[in-house]
């Protein structure tokens, strides 16, 4: 609060809480450096996560392996429509455990559909790999069996992105297998 006192009496002025120019480009530039501490290592921590995903050739043999076998079409044929498996080679195999099975399905552009189905309870696991494994995700829920159209359907599915515990045990277990199985 000023005071100024001229002419016929006291006259009082309130200035208020004005902020300079000099001030704002201050907060500005504090901002866009607080920006550029945190983000540049966000940015760096994604390009080496692709950098290692690009690294991972194991992607690339396994759709390569789908791709080099003929499809077992009988076999695949109720899983099609359920998992959107209709442009690509895929085949089933007897899973580790009883009663499991793996539906493993490619196309010609290197992505690639596993399938984990429990028979007995109807539980499945899809891991989706886009590319020679750039992206994961993975889709779980029940398969329920239409004898009418002889195919199966999900039933409350959800997605992730390899973020929940289950998601990193069915890829560790896939990989073991086709180690057991194929050699790679």
């Amino acid at each position: 609060m000023s005071r100024f006192r001229g002419g016929r009496g006291a006259v009082r002025t309130e200035m208020g809480e004005a902020i300079s120019f000099e001030d704002v480009l201050t907060v500005m530039t504090v901002l866009l450096l607080l920006r550029l501490v945190f983000m540049v290592p966000l940015v760096n921590l994604d390009k080496a996560k692709t950098i290692a995903a690009r690294a991972d050739k194991y992607w690339s043999l396994q759709a390569l392996f789908v791709l080099n076998h003929p499809g077992d079409t009988a076999k695949v044929q109720p899983y099609r429509n359920a998992f959107g498996l209709d442009d690509k080679t895929a085949m089933i195999s007897e899973g580790g455990a009883a009663k499991t099975v793996f539906l493993e399905a490619a196309s010609p552009d290197s992505n690639l559909t596993v399938l984990r189905h429990d028979l007995g309870s109807g539980a499945f696991v899809a891991m989706n790999v886009a590319g020679k494994g750039h992206s994961i995700s993975f889709r779980r829920g029940q398969l329920i069996w239409s004898k009418d159209e002889e195919e199966w359907f999900p039933a409350s599915d959800s997605v992730d992105y390899g973020t929940r515990k289950e998601s990193k045990e069915m890829e560790a277990e896939f990989r073991e297998w086709t180690k057991s199985r194929r050699g790679y």
